[in-house]
């Protein structure tokens, strides 16, 4: 008994001219080249996505002032892009140090977050706290980013308390104190 071949295309498929095989590789291989290229590349350490893709921080550099409290505080710390800090307090005492890799790069993932720009333009409120830190954030971004500069004060029960300047404080100090 001899079986019928296949019905639909498949014997048309096995007559095609090997030219037009080569036609659709060489469609098919443009086609990934193309997809290729379109695709984000692997991401730099310290890269944060952002809606067109992947931006790598600007190297920048950070300062912490804090002011207030109970006793009086007037600490200003500055790191410099490679992490490197130098800290002085309200009598002019100096220390320096250098912040861990794991430090540096997420500080200057913080120093490129574009809601800092949103939280330098937000109107200040007054506090609902009394003798709490005050802070002024400046992030100092090469390249022609500028220099934003957030100020507030450390109150959980203040609304709008900026997040990522806040970060970048809590960071800062929590490296050059510990």
């Amino acid at each position: 008994m001899n079986e019928a071949p296949p019905a639909g295309n498949r014997p048309a498929i096995r007559a095609v001219p090997g030219h037009m095989t080569a036609l659709r590789f060489a469609a098919l291989t443009a086609l990934l080249a193309l997809t290729t290229a379109c695709a984000p590349g692997p991401a730099a350490p310290g890269a944060s996505p952002s809606p067109g893709g992947w931006v790598s921080p600007t190297p920048a550099t950070v300062v912490v002032h804090r002011t207030g409290g109970f006793a009086g505080v007037d600490d200003r710390i500055t790191v410099d892009p490679a992490g490197r800090w130098t800290a002085t307090d309200r009598a002019k005492a100096g220390k320096s140090g250098e912040l861990t890799t794991s430090e540096r790069t997420q500080l200057q993932t913080l120093a490129a977050d574009p809601r800092l720009d949103t939280e330098a333009a937000r109107p200040t409120t007054p506090t609902n706290c009394a003798d709490a830190f005050q802070y002024t954030v400046t992030v100092d971004r090469r390249g022609g980013h500028g220099t934003v500069t957030v100020a507030f004060t450390d109150c959980p029960g203040d609304e709008n308390l900026p997040e990522a300047a806040a970060a970048i404080a809590n960071l800062v100090t929590g490296a050059v104190d510990g």
